[in-house]
């Protein structure tokens, strides 16, 4: 079933990024990435610990981003990282149960599940305000990185209620927003629309 991924970017938040992690555990989002690549090793552990606590309260899946040792410290075993940090830390495959891997070409999704992905997240597909200037993708490129490889697919990058409905269509498993969920004034309601437009409810992630 199609899933709706929240990636936090703390550059954008317009509220105290603790309130927005609360806010969002409580909507209808099947799984949250805490993403803050800024943040020290030291900084990330501590929100992370925050942000756990936040979604074991609303039942939520927690997908750590980055730093694997905070995965370790807090018993959390599920990391997304950069293609890059898999091509130089390809060890990481052995040190958590549920791999993650943003890729930006054909060639980096191959090798992603070459090297253990358990999931690809594939962008930008449309032009958004986190890569400015930047033109998207597009759906072509999804499309073909979703034939490439039998391991699931989330699309980021521009999504609206709009386009989601293209996204699906053009095979991926789910969809990640960022910025549109950092800034909109109720993320709850965002997600409601999403929702409504593929006519989805939450499913487990895990």
């Amino acid at each position: 079933m199609f899933k709706l991924l929240a990636v936090t970017d703390p550059a954008s938040c317009r509220e105290v990024l603790a309130d927005r992690l609360r806010h969002l555990a409580a909507s209808c989002i099947d799984a949250l990435i805490l993403r803050a690549k800024e943040l020290p090793p030291q900084d990330y552990l501590t929100l992370a610990s925050q942000a756990q606590l936040i979604c074991q309260a609303n039942g939520l899946p927690l997908i750590l981003h980055t730093y694997p040792d905070a995965c370790h410290q807090l018993g959390i075993f599920s990391l997304h990282v950069s293609y890059p940090q898999l091509v130089q830390q390809p060890q990481l495959r052995t040190q958590v149960q549920r791999l993650g891997v943003s890729v930006h070409t054909l060639t980096e999704a191959r090798q992603a599940a070459a090297l253990g992905a358990d999931y690809l997240i594939a962008g930008h597909i449309f032009a958004t305000a986190c890569k400015q200037g930047l033109p998207g993708r597009g759906i072509d490129f999804l499309r073909e990185v979703c034939d490439a490889t039998p391991l699931p697919v989330y699309a980021i990058g521009g999504i609206t209620p709009a386009n989601i409905g293209r996204i699906k269509k053009a095979g991926a498993d789910g969809a990640c927003l960022m910025s549109s969920l950092m800034t909109c004034p109720e993320p709850a309601l965002l997600v409601r629309e999403l929702r409504q437009t593929l006519e989805e409810r939450r499913q487990d992630f895990f």
